[in-house]
């Protein structure tokens, strides 16, 4: 008699969800793609698949509310099935997209088109105004009636300050997130490194931590004025975490995300990496890099995005003026905060778990997904304890624009579980 292919038994893992309290050696059953038994007492029913854990820790699956998977108009960066793999290869099943696509994501069909073919679970923002060009709204509710889950201009500020209430006025309507890419274009070029010494010594522009901050301060109190809730991209920036800390005292509805790279390298990486640490916004100073950390373990800044952005490798050959700005982060997310922050010291890995599952879940109204009866079956095993050197080459992404490129990191995924089937495991 064979194994029933619908039931999967995960036999003697270390369980870890702090959404549910959960941090017990135990086992999971999951039938037809959901989990019908969690915890210590669980055995196996009858003929089916059986996984040995071997106490390695069993997560939620991540979430990433923040991907570039350049599909459509620049599939030569990625695709939705390199995008998806690379998504799996980091733990992540679902990830939300940004609509600076070609063409952008500023109409139901390329809303729906864009979601059509799901490997994993894609989810995608609309764009706030057509070509995210701060000329004219696109049609919010149309948008999020083709499956948008939230609206952003995400690549650039929106520098329209009216055009930023209206969408927030929608949100507190619709009950929708605005995401924010702050940065105002008054403030100076958009260069590629903080003022100061590096940016001298490299002979390239500096770009001015205001750029960000005084978009933040605008939209806050945008917030504060429609009732909307604004969700800040990306922040790296000092006084934005400051305005952000004040607006969460005050009740607003404020979210806000930050990057690996913010919170584990600064603008003195810069001259080492290249390109490679070529980003929007930069890598900032270490008092920005600290606080970021200190705001994201006190909840301040809610959850962990990668910003994944490929590029080709020629793109990146351009130098730093010349190359385009983003880092791909998906394989190397968990693994590099792990690494620097929580085994150091500096954040509980029950606020990593937190802020990769159940936040930013929550924050774009996603369905809740983690080590409980009834969820659906995502699930990633992890090896705490395995060190493995980052190499690109080796990388599910098409693209290799990785500033931890040669690292030496700890903590591994073993193998990623979408629906209740294996999707990517490690082949090393």
């Amino acid at each position: 008699m064979s194994p029933d292919d619908g039931i999967v038994f995960i036999r003697n893992a270390r369980l870890f969800d702090p959404a549910q309290g959960l941090d017990v050696e135990g086992s999971v059953l999951v039938k037809d793609g959901k989990i019908t038994g969690v915890g210590p007492g669980v055995v196996p029913v009858g003929d089916m698949k059986t996984i040995e854990a071997e106490g390695k820790y069993l997560f939620p699956a991540f979430c990433d509310p923040h991907v570039h998977f350049r599909t459509p108009g620049q599939t030569e960066k990625e695709d939705t099935n390199s995008g998806s793999m690379a998504a799996l290869a980091g733990g992540f099943t679902t990830v939300i997209q940004m609509p600076n696509t070609t063409p952008v994501l500023d109409k139901p069909d390329l809303i729906r088109e864009a979601t059509a073919d799901e490997p994993i679970e894609l989810k995608v923002l609309g764009a706030v105004t057509y070509g995210s060009e701060s000329r004219e709204l696109t049609d919010f509710a149309s948008l999020i009636d083709a499956g948008a889950v939230g609206l952003t201009d995400d690549g650039q500020g929106i520098a329209v300050p009216v055009f930023m209430k209206a969408a927030l006025q929608f949100s507190a309507e619709r009950g929708v997130p605005i995401a924010c890419h702050a940065e105002e274009p008054e403030y100076g070029v958009r260069g590629a490194v903080r003022p100061g010494l590096i940016a001298d010594s490299l002979g390239v522009p500096g770009w001015n931590p205001a750029r960000e901050s005084s978009m933040v301060e605008r939209d806050i109190g945008l917030a504060l004025e429609t009732g909307g809730h604004v969700h800040f991209c990306h922040v790296s920036v000092d006084y934005s975490v400051e305005f952000i800390h004040q607006a969460k005292q005050d009740g607003l509805m404020v979210t806000s995300e930050v990057t690996p790279h913010h919170l584990t390298l600064t603008v003195n990486d810069v001259p080492t990496l290249g390109a490679d640490a070529k980003m929007n916004p930069p890598l900032g100073t270490e008092k920005d890099r600290e606080l970021l950390i200190e705001a994201l373990a006190d909840g301040t800044i809610d959850c962990i995005a990668t910003d994944h952005a490929p590029h080709t490798p020629e793109e990146k050959s351009r130098g730093l003026e010349r190359s385009p700005f983003g880092v791909i982060g998906l394989e190397t997310s968990f693994s590099v905060v792990y690494t620097d922050l929580v085994r150091t010291g500096r954040i509980g890995l029950d606020r990593l778990v937190e802020a990769m599952t159940r936040v930013p879940r929550k924050i774009y109204n996603l369905e809740e997904v983690g080590l409980f009866k009834g969820s659906r079956a995502d699930l990633v095993m992890v090896d705490l304890g395995k060190t493995w050197t980052v190499d690109p080459d080796k990388f599910e992404s098409k693209a290799r624009n990785c500033p931890f490129a040669k690292r030496e990191l700890t903590g591994k995924i073993m193998w990623t579980m979408y629906r209740g089937n294996i999707l990517w495991e490690n082949g090393d």
